[in-house]
């Protein structure tokens, strides 16, 4: 039984319900369970971070950026263990599992170096005897709501800066993924954050989602999910006005022109659609081929494609594990259907693959289709999975207007060896990240956040601080 934490505390709900934890590779095995909590008992966890700001938030930078870092180095220790919870309870690779661990891990040190280089303003003088600065205080106790395809990569996102400039945390992990982020958190409670600093979480939105989103004592929600839940935290939110980052829902378009180098593009779009099962925001939905390389390209990814080893996470010679959610793997099947019964041709994929060793698993083959277009689900909306539409172009001005026809605007990639093209192209497509013949999404050195529906409010970067910061003015007559 794993455990909540409350003000350091390691609690259970007092009502003793309990949310099992499955592996998506195999169904009928239970790796673990979780509180279910109530909303009295969430309300003590923010009750408990309130009480804790007033101290941490004042605490010298210095100290506070030496008891994380003593947290990263117990985590650094852990890396494998925790890895370990992680390909349990969401089917990706170990070898994945262990990247996104210590990436997690980096990502917080980074965020505690960095926050010591926060600097505050002065202003010169509009009349005599008076001074002007402006300084930078942390906006008070944040909520970190954290989906399940990257629990800690983007627990660390929002934890990492938190913490960092005096803010405390309540955070809420997925009821699929948490044994990994109990397990993380754990950490930095060894590591001696003070009492109710970090907090976590668990049970049901149903149930304690109003209290986190609405609660008087919360200034600031940091959310990462789909846009639809976005839309709802914002109405949540409204009525006590808190400070909102929001990374909601991607449609991420790869272009490839004609001049592009195939290997490095096919390389990086078949990385980008079907990592993690294809369960990433920043996943190549959908991808436009100019026609002088369509054939040759469609050619090259469908046997890269192919070659894909699909399986149990824990196996080393797996290449992609199960998709996590059972909604996740039917919507990914009416798509790929709906699709065909409309006209697709499937390349590959499009099913559970054949064996014994699949059939209590979510398990989906890598799918690449063509002959598809804008009015398929499969191609419009998030997919959240592991396929890849491909599409034919003839001209720049039709590519771009076909990139940017979405709700979406998260990130974009773009293959071409034209400068002039490639610049041409980053600032036309209307998202927050454009990668140009690569497909680096998202790192933590570097600003990244939505356009359009894919959310407001950045993460990652120096500009993340600023997310859990407010400014104040001082005036001084003398």
């Amino acid at each position: 039984m794993f455990k909540c934490i409350i003000n350091n505390r390691f609690v259970e709900s007092s009502s003793g319900e309990v949310i099992q934890v499955k592996n998506p590779a195999n169904i009928e095995n239970i790796v673990g369970e979780i509180p279910s909590l109530s909303a009295d008992e969430v309300e003590q966890a923010i009750e408990a971070a309130h009480k804790a700001f007033n101290s941490w938030s004042q605490m010298s930078p210095v100290k506070r950026t030496e008891i994380i870092k003593h947290g990263v180095n117990i985590a650094r220790g852990k890396i494998d263990e925790i890895a370990h919870l992680l390909t349990l309870e969401h089917g990706k690779t170990l070898r994945e599992a262990k990247e996104e661990v210590a990436s997690s891990i980096d990502s917080i040190e980074y965020f505690a170096n960095n926050a010591l280089s926060i600097l505050g303003e002065t202003y010169p003088a509009n009349k005599k005897d008076r001074f002007s600065i402006v300084i930078k205080q942390p906006v008070g106790v944040v909520v970190a709501i954290v989906p399940w395809n990257y629990p800690l990569l983007l627990l660390s996102w929002k934890i990492g800066p938190a913490l960092a400039t005096g803010c405390t945390v309540v955070a809420k992990p997925s009821y699929y993924t948490p044994l990994s982020t109990l397990k993380f958190s754990e950490c930095f409670i060894e590591a001696g954050l003070p009492e109710g600093v970090l907090n976590v979480v668990t049970g049901r939105a149903s149930k304690i989602g109003k209290v986190l989103t609405e609660h008087p004592l919360v200034s600031k929600i940091a959310f990462t999910g789909s846009t639809a839940v976005g839309k709802e935290i914002m109405k949540s939110a409204a009525n006590t006005v808190k400070k909102l980052t929001l990374e909601l829902g991607g449609n991420c378009p790869m272009i490839v022109f004609e001049d592009a180098d195939l290997h490095e593009a096919v390389k990086g779009g078949v990385r980008r659609a079907f990592r993690n099962a294809g369960q990433i925001c920043n996943a190549v939905n959908r991808i436009y081929v100019h026609k002088e390389v369509f054939d040759e390209f469609v050619q090259r990814f469908v046997e890269s494609a192919k070659k894909i080893k699909v399986g149990n996470g824990l196996d080393d010679s797996v290449e992609m594990g199960p998709m996590t959610t059972k909604e996740g793997w039917e919507t990914v099947r009416k798509y790929v259907e709906e699709a065909s019964n409309m006209g697709a041709k499937i390349l590959c994929g499009g099913k559970k693959p054949d064996g014994e060793e699949y059939q209590n698993g979510y398990f989906f083959e890598p799918t690449v289709l063509v002959d598809v277009n804008h009015s398929m689900k499969v191609v419009k909306n998030e997919v959240f999975g592991p396929t890849a539409p491909i599409m034919m172009f003839e001209t720049f001005d039709e590519v771009i207007q076909k990139a940017n026809d979405t709700e979406y605007g998260l990130v974009a990639y773009v293959y071409t060896k034209d400068l002039s093209k490639a610049l041409k192209s980053a600032q036309l497509l209307q998202c927050g990240t454009v990668g140009v013949n690569n497909v680096s999404g998202g790192e933590f050195a570097y600003p990244y956040g939505g356009w359009k529906q894919s959310g407001f409010g950045v993460e990652n970067s120096h500009h993340v601080y600023d997310e859990y910061l407010r400014l104040k003015h001082i005036r001084i007559d003398f």
